[in-house]
């Protein structure tokens, strides 16, 4: 009898420690953290008047607005020393308007990404155009861009939490200065 209870007793604590080395090998393999997307609020519509004083309605040559951002990251890093790179990518959805003030049948945008650390210090800004096409009777459409890479060093010390990507339009003063009328309204 006391046979069986110490060979039960031995059975339990190799489980619990066979359960701890299981542990140890889930934590390695447990998802590193990425950085977080973010979509520039102030940034994330745009509206393109034709050339003049007009702001109506009538006056609208394209709308766009960011409404989605596919992404995934990976790190390559020394396992030891957690030095080395995480790479980051993602791929803005686009839906854009023609207005009644377009006779191309077509817009051009630009939007941009930028990487961002913890101090919120930019640390890389790309800008990348974009072409809204509106075929035949089409009005509206939407577009998921090519995905963009990105490079993050890492020394180790930081990990994808301590970064931020920032994605919006590239607009100009008259264009920021319009949206900021919008969102007051």
């Amino acid at each position: 009898m006391k046979f069986v209870k110490y060979a039960a007793v031995f059975l339990a604590m190799s489980i619990g420690l066979s359960a701890c080395d299981s542990m140890k090998i889930w934590r390695a393999d447990k998802p590193e953290p990425c950085p977080r997307i973010t979509v520039l609020k102030n940034a994330a519509e745009l509206t393109e008047f034709k050339d003049g004083p007009g702001r109506d309605l009538i006056d609208i040559v394209l709308e766009a607005k960011l409404t989605n951002v596919l992404s995934v990251c990976k790190y390559d890093v020394d396992y030891d020393t957690r030095a080395g790179k995480i790479d980051v990518q993602v791929a803005p959805v686009i839906a854009g308007r023609r207005g009644p003030a377009n006779v191309t049948r077509n817009g051009d945008v630009s939007y941009f990404v930028a990487v961002v650390d913890d101090q919120k210090k930019i640390l890389q800004k790309k800008v990348f155009p974009l072409r809204l096409a509106f075929p035949g009777n089409l009005t509206q459409n939407e577009v998921r861009d090519e995905p963009v890479d990105l490079t993050i060093a890492t020394d180790g010390r930081t990990d994808g939490s301590n970064y931020e990507v920032y994605i919006g339009f590239q607009l100009s003063h008259e264009q920021m200065d319009y949206n900021q009328r919008q969102s007051q309204n």
